[in-house]
């Protein structure tokens, strides 16, 4: 355990940030935000907050060595998704049960924050010498795809000078060297109302979604990835709208889909794709109408190499402090670290306390034991980074 942080206060400050709520929709983080802020100035630490957008606090925190060198930046999102249901403990509560905090949030991400702000604070205790900069970004809207958190900032000039970066995702202390990428898509069936006593004077919009959803779900995808622990691209229906009333045939009805990227593909790959799934659909009936729209807000996947430092000084550092090799590997799901590669060309790890299997699930929770060892593990990445 290190000597500069106490397991006290790095499990008081889950609690605090767990029990404060940061749920998006509707993505404020301003009461987080001062958490954290409040927690870099008792310790000296400079840190500011900035607003991506009105209640999409972000706070930057900057550590200075003593001479100039390498930047690491580091990267965590406040926000959380909503709780749903089924919870047998307070979603926003924070209690522990033996080694276990539980709450939203928990394993995805603030248990990652705190490991962060845990690991800068003890460094800065520890009066260690070193070179260059730290820089932390506990940010907002990761959970909607960053556009008022990690983008507002890199667009902003901030964290883009950084010569490799760390995010903090729930990796169940696994070493990640990238993430798949994602799309939303927002599909419109267009067909024609009439009275449901006349069915056939009218297109059934949510007939033909139906069978749009079985021919999308029976996509196949010969790409492969098998540094991702899912290999494949993946696609989901996950949101459907249709019909205004019980009589009424319905002549509209919108789905939203996920699609889920490795690398080498494209937008305009997927777009052929579902194309390929639509034109047999539509086939036949001059009336239907589907119309198909990509977000403008994505994030892409990205590999990076075992080769690069940020992974060797995280591999070096796992193997000091828990005396064995690390698992490496990539993840399923999108990350901010995507736009820290794409947007800034840093090469980015995946890292933290959470596990992956937990996140947006109710009972949502993580262990104590992994919080302090994510810690102790990136105060040693720091040093083999930017120490003499």
């Amino acid at each position: 355990m290190n000597p500069y942080v106490s397991k006290q206060e790095m499990v008081e400050l889950t609690q605090e940030l767990v029990r404060c709520p940061s749920v998006n929709p509707p993505g404020h983080t301003t009461d987080c935000a001062k958490i954290v802020l409040d927690k870099f100035r008792e310790n000296n630490i400079n840190a500011e907050i900035i607003e991506g957008r009105k209640g999409a606090s972000n706070v930057v925190a900057r550590l200075p060595g003593q001479t100039k060198g390498k930047v690491l930046l580091l990267n965590g999102h406040l926000d959380v998704v909503l709780p749903g249901e089924d919870w047998t403990v307070d979603p926003f509560g924070g209690e522990i049960r033996g080694d276990i905090i539980y709450g939203r949030g928990t394993a995805d991400m603030k248990s990652g924050i705190v490991s962060l702000i845990a690991a800068m604070i003890a460094f800065r205790r520890s009066g260690a010498y070193f070179n260059g900069e730290i820089v932390f970004m506990g940010v907002a809207d990761e959970e909607t795809l960053g556009k008022f958190g990690t983008v507002y900032l890199l667009e902003n000039k901030i964290g883009t000078d950084a010569d490799f970066a760390i995010v903090a995702e729930p990796t169940n202390l696994r070493v990640e060297l990238g993430n798949r990428g994602v799309r939303w898509i927002d599909i419109l069936v267009k067909g024609k109302a009439s009275h449901a006593g006349r069915p056939h004077l009218g297109i059934n919009a949510i007939s033909y979604a139906v069978k749009l959803i079985g021919a999308i779900h029976s996509m196949e995808f010969r790409n492969r990835n098998d540094a991702f622990d899912i290999p494949s691209p993946s696609v989901s229906v996950t949101m459907i709208s249709g019909g205004t009333k019980t009589n009424i045939i319905p002549e509209r009805c919108e789905l939203t889909v996920d699609r889920r990227m490795i690398p080498g593909e494209t937008s305009e790959m997927i777009m052929e794709e579902l194309k390929r799934v639509i034109d047999p659909i539509a086939e036949g009936e001059k009336e239907l109408q589907i119309e198909v729209r990509v977000r403008p807000d994505y994030v892409d996947p990205y590999l990076i190499s075992e080769d690069e430092p940020i992974v060797k000084a995280t591999i070096e550092s796992f193997e000091q402090v828990t005396g064995r090799k690390p698992q490496i590997g990539a993840k399923s799901a999108g990350t901010d670290g995507s736009h820290l590669f794409h947007k800034a060309g840093i090469p980015t790890i995946l890292f933290g306390p959470g596990n992956e299997d937990l996140c947006h699930k109710p009972d949502e929770h993580v262990a104590i034991e992994n919080i302090m060892l994510a810690t102790e593990i990136l105060v040693s990445t720091f040093d083999k980074l930017l120490g003499k």
